[in-house]
């Protein structure tokens, strides 16, 4: 029944543009995240989903996986699972239905994808970083690793901090990066220097710096051009890597029923 939905969901702002070609689609956290990328994408090419708070955790046991460790189980019955999981969460069929594919179907077309880069944008927290990983759980699944597989999906490098000067604002993508830039900018700080953190500190102490508790902190406008905007922004392509069996182990570990 669920699965009946005609048209697209309400809470997808589609872009004007109906090919894949050139399309994009961010997946955002809440609606106050979603509102200022609302507002700040371009409205031609760019298309947004809202989720509400955490997806569910669409990772399936194989039990054939601890038996003996090559995880060749009946590949149908997980199959039925892992469906029956997907279906029961509205956030994921809402998901599903936004990217125009069937859930039921066991094999995907891609021309049916509706939109050509599919865009994880989760806040720079330890929250945004679990939404994230339960979004990857639920793309590793198949059918839909074939958007892996064939370069669609993508994480979006939203800013943790902004150094403002005067008029001007430099963003900073994280902790490590702000240290970097400090170091860089004073050439008297010494990296293994006994008083290296007070005097890092010190140095923090004297800029303006702003820090994002989340995207819907963002202005749109700040949003378009640290995160939407494809001369500025920073995409990262998921990719799985040639140990396709490491990879899969590495989901179990975290994402299985005994973490």
């Amino acid at each position: 029944g669920a699965l009946e939905l005609s048209g697209l969901p309400g809470k997808l702002a589609d872009c004007q543009i109906g090919k894949q070609e050139g399309t994009e689609l961010f997946i955002v956290e809440g609606d106050s995240a979603g509102g200022s990328a609302k507002q700040g994408r371009n409205r031609a090419n760019q298309a947004v989903l809202p989720l509400r708070g955490k997806i569910l955790n669409t990772y399936v046991e194989d039990i054939n996986l601890k038996k003996n460790g090559n995880g060749n189980g009946n590949g149908s019955d997980l199959r039925t699972k892992a469906l029956a999981k997907m279906i029961s969460s509205n956030e994921i069929v809402t998901l599903i239905n936004a990217l125009g594919l069937d859930p039921k179907s066991q094999e995907i077309d891609l021309k049916d994808l509706r939109y050509g880069k599919i865009i994880i944008m989760t806040d720079a927290d330890v929250d945004g970083s679990h939404i994230r990983a339960l979004l990857l759980t639920f793309f590793n699944n198949n059918p839909f690793n074939k958007l892996i597989e064939n370069g669609h999906i993508y994480l979006a490098q939203p800013p943790l901090f902004k150094i403002n000067k005067g008029l001007k604002g430099i963003y900073i993508k994280d902790e490590k990066e702000l240290e970097s830039y400090i170091v860089k900018n004073n050439k008297d700080l010494k990296k293994n220097s006994k008083d290296y953190l007070k005097k890092l500190e010190f140095e923090k102490s004297k800029m303006n710096i702003q820090r994002f508790k989340g995207l819907g902190e963002m202005n749109p406008e700040e949003l378009w051009n640290t995160t939407l905007n494809p001369q500025t922004r920073n995409l990262l392509q998921v990719q799985y890597s040639k140990n396709l069996k490491k990879d899969q182990d590495l989901i179990h570990t975290l994402m299985g029923s005994d973490v």
